[in-house]
């Protein structure tokens, strides 16, 4: 009787092999022949899917999800198979033309190719060819074509046609996207941008820098980010990423690990982010300060900002003008009452400050200011501690829950500061001292270009101005300088 119960157990045993043998080779056949139904992203993936802006950029380091969200994004337009969590307002109802740009066709027989294989069910498209055997274009059965374009290729190759979807693969060239764009221009259509930032820096100025999450939306990846789905799927292994990671020169790291522009490795305020920018409205009486940071050849820029009960700094306003000094007296004046400020002081830049107003004045920019009702004040000058004042303002882990400790201090509005965050963004130390890159030692000296907004920020939080001393001491008491 033991002998008989032991020879079932082993047939039942062996039989439950057999279907898991069976289940295992047709969810494999299934994957390869419509990989797309088995799509299960990351989370920056499905925050990019979910997008309704008509620019996304995914901008990210290596391995972190890029094409396959690119491809993914064209396989759901071109099947009409969208997931229940798609946006209905992105979902296209007819069959489309879309195009593919990527850097050159050697990428896209490693990269491009295999992705629309894996995805798109079989049998439902065909490809075609160059004489070297490219692909070249991708024709579906209900009609839906993709165009496949390099930089390689003759800008005159990207004119003369239009399409209701582009894939942007990699850092594209300006005038190469620009004919893209006029391209959609007849449907409407819409364009993803998947690079790791190495190359291009035009794209850091005219797309990162004013992505508003409406028109141009920008999802930036870690390689970190990639390690699971959003079910829990393990995808890339933390033992792998740190080997990958210890190959890597430091002056690249930023940028194939974190998606950090190759242009802007000497970034000052790396802590500063997208979540530092927000949407908010001023309460009276909460604290303003105005901050100026004045020019004579260039336009001045000003920024007031109040500060909440809990010491939080919010970035309210900014001004950037090119005018005399009573003109901008008169200006600051008129925005201050206009938005009904509670304004408790002043300040600007110590070094333009006390330059003479005019040639052979008598009178210091700050005393001509208050002579036409605009005083100001001098706030310490120590660069770098300023710097690791902001650092300190706007640092906070997003990787963990906010709490009362493990969060920024330091927001800035996001359709009212466009100017000053600009400013965060790009401000960066020089490269390198020495005579030659050889020396491979950073600067700590400041780069010109466009630090007026972020040189007020640092003037503003160099004071660590408080609710309460604002609010309770006479020390703060808004008044004009002599002059």
């Amino acid at each position: 009787m033991s002998q008989h119960l032991d020879d079932l157990e082993k047939v039942n045993y062996e039989d439950a092999l057999g279907e898991l043998e069976r289940a295992n080779l047709w969810l494999l056949e299934a994957q390869r022949k419509r990989g797309m139904d088995f799509y299960d992203p990351n989370a920056n993936q499905l925050k990019a899917h979910k997008s309704l802006a008509r620019t996304i950029l995914f901008c990210g380091g290596n391995r972190s999800g890029k094409s396959t969200f690119g491809a993914m994004e064209l396989c759901f337009h071109l099947t009409r198979k969208y997931p229940d969590w798609y946006p209905i307002s992105k979902r296209y109802k007819h069959p489309i033309k879309a195009v593919i740009s990527a850097t050159e066709f050697p990428i896209v027989s490693r990269v491009i190719e295999p992705k629309l294989v894996q995805y798109l069910p079989r049998g439902y498209y065909k490809f075609q060819r160059t004489m070297g055997k490219y692909l070249s274009r991708i024709i579906c059965e209900d009609g839906s074509t993709v165009d496949i374009l390099t930089s390689e290729m003759k800008n005159e190759a990207y004119e003369s046609a239009d399409w209701d979807f582009a894939w942007m693969d990699e850092p594209q060239q300006k005038i190469k996207r620009e004919a893209i764009l006029r391209g959609l221009v007849d449907r409407g259509g819409r364009d993803v941008i998947t690079f790791t930032p190495l190359t291009e820096p035009w794209m850091k100025d005219e797309l990162i820098d004013r992505a508003d999450g409406k028109s141009i939306d920008l999802i930036t990846a870690d390689i970190r980010d990639n390690k699971f789905t959003i079910s829990g799927t393990p995808i890339l292994s933390e033992e792998y990423i740190k080997q990958f990671e210890t190959t890597l020169s430091e002056e690249y790291r930023d940028t194939r690990m974190h998606g950090v522009f190759f242009t802007m490795r000497g970034i000052i305020y790396k802590e500063f982010s997208q979540e530092h920018i927000t949407d908010f409205k001023y309460e009276y009486p909460d604290p303003v300060i105005c901050v100026l940071d004045p020019h004579d050849r260039q336009n001045h820029h000003l920024i007031w900002a109040f500060i909440d009960r809990n010491d939080d700094i919010f970035i309210d306003y900014e001004l950037s003008v090119h005018c005399e000094l009573d003109d901008l007296a008169k200006k600051i004046k008129s925005i201050e009452k206009a938005r009904g400020y509670k304004l408790r002081k002043r300040l600007i830049d110590p070094n333009f400050g006390r330059k003479p107003a005019a040639a052979g004045s008598n009178y210091s920019v700050m005393q001509e200011l208050a002579k036409h009702g605009a005083g100001f004040y001098e706030p310490c000058d120590d660069i770098e501690l300023g710097h690791m004042i902001v650092r300190d303002y706007l640092h906070c882990d997003f990787s963990k829950p906010m709490t009362a400790v493990n969060k920024p201090k330091l927001f800035l509005s996001k359709d009212r500061v466009p100017l000053t965050i600009r400013s965060m963004r790009n401000y960066q130390y020089q490269e390198w001292q020495g005579k030659t890159k050889d020396d491979r030692d950073p600067k700590e000296v400041n780069k010109d270009k466009e630090t007026h907004g972020a040189d007020c920020i640092r003037y503003l939080c160099i004071g660590k101005p408080t609710y309460g001393r604002l609010t309770e001491s006479h020390e703060y008491e808004l008044a004009e300088a002599p002059y």
